[in-house]
């Protein structure tokens, strides 16, 4: 870590988080926009695409002291820098390392972490999203079956084992 630089958050216009970070990288900034695997389904057909972790977000490493950061709020696609008042303000050591660590080889954040049966977890996308169940069956294949709560009873749920995160 080059010495004083730190993590700041970047809030960038609706849907320009990859315009954002191309500008950014061009103008010799360190940037992180973390991606997961989204399933999109339409017309009957599904289809994965590679969505923004924070809709709207995105991150940037530098020194205010020795770079002219005030350049990052002029940057196409790019809304203004998270702060107080005039200042931007940095993020907790470690909360981005954090999710640069658990980034796969693809640029996709990897946090389905390693789950048993009767882990509780959250379904990530599709028509069940944002519903928390108890994980009730798991094969060496990434399927997986989830006991969602739903009208008084216990109804199971397939999806796959990336579509998951701990509860």
């Amino acid at each position: 870590m080059k010495l004083m630089e730190k993590w700041y958050v970047v809030a960038t216009k609706s849907g320009c988080e990859s315009m954002a970070e191309h500008h950014l990288r061009n103008q010799r900034f360190e940037v992180f926009l973390p991606r997961h695997k989204r399933i999109i389904r339409h017309a009957r057909r599904a289809f994965e695409r590679k969505a923004p972790l924070f809709p709207g977000y995105l991150f940037a490493r530098f020194n205010p002291e020795t770079i002219r950061w005030r350049a990052i709020n002029g940057t196409v696609g790019v809304k203004s820098l998270v702060g107080r008042g005039e200042q931007p303000s940095p993020l907790p050591l470690g909360f981005v390392e954090a999710l640069l660590s658990a980034t796969a080889a693809d640029g996709t954040l990897d946090y389905a972490p390693a789950l048993t049966l009767g882990d509780r977890v959250e379904v990530i996308s599709g028509p069940f999203a944002r519903q928390v169940g108890e994980l009730c069956m798991l094969d060496e294949r990434g399927r997986v079956a989830v006991l969602l709560d739903m009208l008084s009873m216990a109804v199971p749920v397939r999806t796959t084992l990336d579509n998951l995160m701990r509860a």
